[in-house]
């Protein structure tokens, strides 16, 4: 199982690189689709949601997604909906970047090791 401090230092870089510079969201149809549901933007998304993540929302991860560096797992209630959020750190010149690649109501019951 991952360690608590892995994730928590994950966590601590990717809401560093967010807050710094935003987060680069992937413009797949149930992400987009999910903000609009929910009333919510991009900029929303990051301010309330991703920046307050914690190690309690984590469900899995790092997992290899396609071309990516590894991708984490998180869920969160929102509205009354299951939410599947998968985040990244990509890192292209030294210059790294934070990337929400999933934003959408999880197709699959969700496992929280740290709740």
């Amino acid at each position: 199982m991952i360690l608590s401090n892995q994730i928590e230092k994950f966590l601590l870089e990717f809401q560093q690189i967010a807050s710094e510079k935003g987060v680069k969201f992937w413009e797949r149809p149930e992400n987009v689709s999910m903000m609009k549901m929910l009333g919510l933007n991009e900029t929303l998304v990051t301010e309330k949601i991703l920046l307050n993540l914690t190690q309690n929302d984590y469900c899995e991860g790092p997992l290899s997604d396609k071309n990516q560096p590894s991708a984490w797992c998180f869920g969160k209630t929102i509205k009354g909906h299951n939410v599947y959020i998968k985040l990244t750190i990509v890192e292209k010149k030294k210059r790294k970047n934070a990337f929400c690649i999933s934003f959408h109501e999880s197709t699959k019951p969700l496992n929280y090791p740290y709740r």
